[in-house]
């Protein structure tokens, strides 16, 4: 996922370093399944589909379509996984390194549109994409990685266990002696690594993420497109940072807090979301 992974477990005895290389284990296992950077990825043989019908599925790639459809209905259509095309046309073809590198400080190429996800089908083991659709899973990917792997391990029986990929983390219970897990927020205004606040994650709000246009950035654009007209977002928020109550619902937040910018808050708030959201001139 492009990401540096950190797990963390809490589990009695010899347990807990085993079930923390599961977690290390399960999440390649998901990066093979859905990265679109991986030319033998099952998600890249969905998308090369497209128009094709019902195709089958895995249960994971099956799990990750439902949840790119969530968050598109949950954030009414702000969060599309079928900018694939927009990204695509924009240079966006590889990891982000090889992409800051060669994209040229000049190109303009025109926007392109999302589709969008409302003729997308996902029956009990396969997906329909429609033609001319494709999916980038994004941020959604992470957080639901996160959720899938929590799950699994605090199911194996560990105590609590966390997982952060990319800065962005999923719990699933809570340390010993402690009445929470205690995340850093980075500000990322500053070149060196700023701790702007602490972040409580309880069973309320077991995740946080955040979509910044200040990372991911190369000549003349970032990675958050607004999926109505393809082109990078433009917004009075520059870093959205969200705790939500699962990995891919913060992550679908924290794009929303920035597409939408200052006025979100009051949206992601009444659903259950804390925002904390920073503009190019707050202090």
């Amino acid at each position: 996922m492009g990401s540096e992974l950190h797990v963390i477990v809490w589990a009695r005895g010899p347990a807990a370093e085993r079930l923390a290389d599961l977690a290390v284990l399960r999440v390649e296992l998901l990066e093979r399944c859905w990265s679109r950077f991986r030319p033998g990825s099952e998600l890249n043989r969905l998308n090369a589909r497209a128009g094709c019908g019902a195709t089958a599925v895995s249960d994971d790639l099956r799990r990750l379509v439902t949840a790119l459809v969530d968050a598109y209905t949950w954030s009414d259509g702000d969060v599309d996984a079928s900018v694939l095309g927009a990204m695509l046309t924009l240079g966006y073809r590889e990891d982000f390194a090889s992409v800051a590198m060669s994209l040229p400080g000049n190109a303009t190429p025109a926007p392109t549109a999302a589709p969008g996800l409302g003729g997308v089908r996902v029956g009990e083991r396969v997906v329909c994409l429609p033609a001319g659709v494709g999916l980038d899973p994004g941020g959604v990917g992470k957080g639901l990685a996160g959720d899938m792997v929590t799950e699994e391990i605090h199911d194996a029986g560990a105590h609590a266990v966390l997982v952060g990929i990319g800065g962005d983390v999923v719990t699933r219970g809570i340390p010993p002696d402690a009445g929470s897990w205690r995340v850093a927020m980075r500000d990322d205004r500053f070149d060196e690594p700023t701790e702007c606040r602490v972040l409580d994650l309880t069973p309320r709000h077991r995740a946080v993420a955040t979509s910044s246009i200040l990372r991911r950035r190369w000549a003349g654009g970032h990675h958050l497109l607004q999926p109505h007209t393809g082109r990078p977002a433009l917004s009075d928020i520059v870093q959205a940072t969200v705790l939500a109550d699962c990995g891919w619902r913060a992550e679908a937040a924290a794009t929303v807090g920035v597409i939408r910018g200052a006025s979100s808050a009051d949206w992601l708030i009444d659903r259950g979301c804390m925002p904390h959201l920073l503009g190019a001139g707050d202090g």
